[in-house]
C-alpha cells in the first residue's frame, strides 16, 4: 500500500518521502551541507536584527548563540531561548531562523538561538549542558542584554524541545530563576521507543520510528539506555513546579504518544498546559509555511508566547 493511502494524511505532506536517516559520518556530514545552504540562500528576515554572540562552555568549548532582536523592542523585553531540532545531530535550517524572527517580530520578545554542540561529535551530555549554559548566561546578562528576568521563557521542536524541556526542569531544580512558559514542538522525549506511535510509525513520511531509535541509541552512546543520565529524556524526570507549558503534536509522528504522555504528566501535577495536537501532519510539518495547519499552529505559539510574557 502507497503510505499516502495508508494514513490519512492532509494533501500537502503524501508526497513527503519516508527516510530512514542513519547516523554515520557520511549521512549526516552531506545532510548538514544542505542545511547550511538553505541558511546561506535564504532571504535575511526582516523586521528583525540578528547578532551573532559566543558563550563559553564550562569546558571552556565556544557556543555560539544568534540574539534576534525585533525592530520594535520595548526596554526589559521579554525572551526567548530557543533550541532547534536535527535529532540531536543536525544543524539548523532557514526555517528555524525565520520562525524565530516571526517569534520576535509577534511578540515584542528577544529571540536567544542556541548553536549547541551536534551530537554525531559531541553526544550526551554536551548539547544539553550548552543549552544550559545559554539560559545560565541570558539570566547573568539579562540587563545588558535588555531582558527582563521576570519574562524568560524556553521553547525547541523535536530534540530541540528535548533539551528545552530538560532545562526548564535542571532550572528548577538548581533554583536559577523561574521560567515563565516551555514551547515544546512535537519533542523529543522518551528514549525507551515503547509507545504506539513510536513502534508502529516505521513508515511514515520524513521522521519514522526507525530513525527514531537509531537517534536514541547515537545520543546515549555512551550511557546505559536502562537508566538514562538526568534531563536526557524529560519524559521520565520530574514534572512538578515546571512553567506554563504549551505542548504540539502531529498525528503521524513517532513522538505524537510521548507529547501526549508529557501533557497528561505535567497535568496531573498541576502545571498550566496548552495543548495543540494536530491532524493530517507528520513530523517536521511547519516547513510547509503556507498550509492552513501550520498557518494555525503558528498562531497558537505566538498566542502561547503572547500570554506568559504578559
Amino acid at each position: 500500500m502507497v503510505v499516502a493511502d495508508k494514513y490519512s494524511l492532509h494533501n500537502d505532506f503524501k508526497k513527503v518521502p519516508v527516510l530512514n536517516v542513519k547516523f554515520s559520518p557520511l549521512i549526516i556530514a552531506p545532510l548538514n551541507f544542505l542545511l547550511r545552504l538553505t541558511r546561506v540562500l535564504a532571504k535575511r528576515p526582516e523586521g528583525v536584527t540578528i547578532v551573532p554572540r559566543s558563550v563559553t562552555a564550562d569546558d571552556g568549548e565556544p557556543i555560539k548563540v544568534r540574539v534576534i532582536t525585533p525592530d520594535n523592542v520595548q526596554s526589559d523585553a521579554p525572551c526567548l531561548i530557543y533550541y532547534h531540532g536535527g535529532a540531536f545531530a543536525m544543524t539548523f535550517s532557514s526555517m528555524h531562523i525565520e520562525n524565530s524572527a516571526r517569534y520576535a517580530r509577534a511578540t515584542g520578545c528577544i529571540v536567544v538561538f542556541v548553536c549547541y554542540r551536534l551530537a554525531m561529535k559531541n553526544p550526551f551530555p554536551d548539547g544539553f549542558d550548552d543549552s544550559y549554559t545559554a539560559l545560565s548566561w541570558v539570566v547573568a546578562n539579562a540587563r545588558r542584554l535588555g531582558v527582563d528576568q521576570s519574562r524568560i521563557a524556553v521553547g525547541g521542536d523535536s530534540a530541540g524541545g528535548a533539551l528545552a524541556a530538560g532545562v526548564a526542569q535542571k532550572c528548577r531544580d538548581k533554583d536559577l530563576i523561574q521560567l515563565c512558559g516551555q514551547m515544546l514542538i512535537y519533542p523529543v522525549l522518551d528514549h525507551r521507543c515503547g509507545t504506539t506511535s513510536a513502534t508502529d510509525f516505521v513508515d511514515v513520511p520524513l521522521w519514522n520510528a526507525i530513525s527514531n531509535k537509531r537517534m536514541w541509541d547515537m545520543y546515549l552512546k555512551n550511557f546505559n539506555s536502562s537508566a538514562p543520565p538526568l534531563y536526557a529524556t524529560p519524559g521520565h524526570g520530574e514534572v512538578s513546579n515546571l512553567p506554563a507549558t504549551y505542548i504540539e503534536t502531529a498525528e503521524f509522528d513517532p513522538l505524537r504518544d510521548e507529547g501526549l504522555n508529557y501533557a497528561a504528566l505535567l497535568t496531573a501535577k498541576k502545571n498550566i498546559l496548552l495543548l495543540n495536537e494536530t491532524s493530517g501532519t507528520i513530523h517536521g510539518y511547519d516547513g510547509y509555511g503556507k498550509n492552513e495547519i501550520v498557518v494555525a499552529s503558528m498562531q497558537k505559539r505566538i498566542d502561547f508566547l503572547k500570554t506568559v510574557f504578559a
